[in-house]
């Protein structure tokens, strides 16, 4: 395969919070044609589209799926991230300090919240069987005493209650993800109005997000060995999304993904075969590296993100190593700030 674009990220360049008004965050939009970039900003990003675009958006909804806690009777604190639910009371979890995670030991989170462990999955996740008191469920106690699962390169993955909002997209509808579609946090409201008086139209999708947003693909120096492809994530879509991308290219606009999320929904969605209307499941394990060939997507949003990455690998697939290689530089250059609450860039 092609080696992946890998690159030094200053610790600095890491954004611990994002900008705000969020709409102000530098966007660095590059033509890939003529390998050209202009500096801007996302409140200016409709003057860069033009009548039936068709931006897509991805709609989940992060859970405060994060957990402090110690070992029952024992101390010793303990932290977890609920991934994904298999039953009424059991969830697959990442864990830390995983190695205590035997059997049967019982971790207790809140006066509400116990946690028995099942089993050990593989060297990352555990599974863990939950009991709430005060007659709530656990989404309900996550709501009221969970933590926003920030990554761990913002502030330590320790996120506080300005989270709650910083790290949600001001159109998030449906509960699932356990990291944010962060190309969509510089969204805002005047944005999307902006986008419409342009004549540009928007669409949802669903992909809940799970830990391919945060953990590396290759370990440092192992670039040239097979990576461990991304797990598999559950994705939603309304049937008749195909026929409004093909409508809108039609009429010479352009389908634009809001993120990587969207661009690995979309493009498993085309090649599904999807005809029917309403709304459709569809479980996405799309490994997007250099000499993909796109059949929908034609320009991207997107942020800045983690060498050894997934994301990173997809832009490189989307754009060319040689043209990332030259905006990642322009962007460090520019101080741009990286990852999650940074800056972004618009790719046409």
């Amino acid at each position: 395969m092609t080696a992946p674009f890998c690159y030094e990220l200053p610790p600095e360049r890491i954004a611990q919070r994002p900008t705000r008004p969020y709409d102000q965050a530098k966007m660095l939009v590059i033509d890939r044609n003529a390998g050209a970039f202009k500096h801007s900003q996302f409140s200016e990003i409709a003057s860069f589209l033009r009548p039936e675009d068709l931006l897509v958006f991805n709609n989940t909804k992060v859970l405060p799926a994060r957990l402090f806690g110690a070992f029952a009777g024992e101390g010793g604190q303990v932290e977890i991230l609920l991934l994904e639910q298999r039953a009424a009371e059991s969830w697959v979890c990442l864990g830390r300090p995983l190695k205590r995670f035997t059997t049967n030991r019982i971790l207790e989170f809140s006066n509400s919240v116990r946690a028995q462990v099942l089993e050990r999955l593989n060297a990352h996740n555990v599974l863990l069987k939950f009991s709430v008191a005060d007659g709530l469920n656990l989404h309900e106690q996550l709501r009221l005493s969970g933590v926003m699962p920030i990554p761990p390169y913002i502030r330590r993955g320790v996120g506080d209650i300005a989270d709650v909002d910083d790290y949600q997209t001001f159109f998030a509808q449906h509960e699932g993800s356990v990291a944010a579609p962060t190309a969509s946090l510089h969204f805002t409201p005047k944005v999307f109005a902006a986008i419409k008086q342009a004549g540009c139209d928007v669409a949802y999708v669903t992909l809940h997000l799970g830990t391919a947003s945060f953990l590396a693909l290759w370990s440092v120096g192992e670039e040239a060995q097979p990576p461990a492809r991304p797990g598999e994530e559950r994705g939603f879509f309304d049937g008749e999304l195909l026929r409004t991308a093909k409508a809108a290219k039609a009429k010479g606009g352009r389908v634009i993904a809001v993120g990587t999320s969207v661009v690995r929904l979309l493009e498993t969605i085309v090649r599904s075969g999807a005809s029917r209307t309403g709304i459709q499941e569809v479980r996405s394990d799309l490994f997007i590296e250099p000499g993909f060939d796109f059949k929908l997507v034609d320009a991207l949003v997107t942020n800045f993100h983690q060498p050894r990455t997934t994301h990173l690998l997809l832009v490189q697939a989307f754009m060319g190593g040689e043209l990332l290689q030259s905006t990642y530089d322009s962007a460090l250059m520019s101080d741009y700030r990286f990852l999650s609450y940074g800056d972004g860039m618009l790719i046409i």
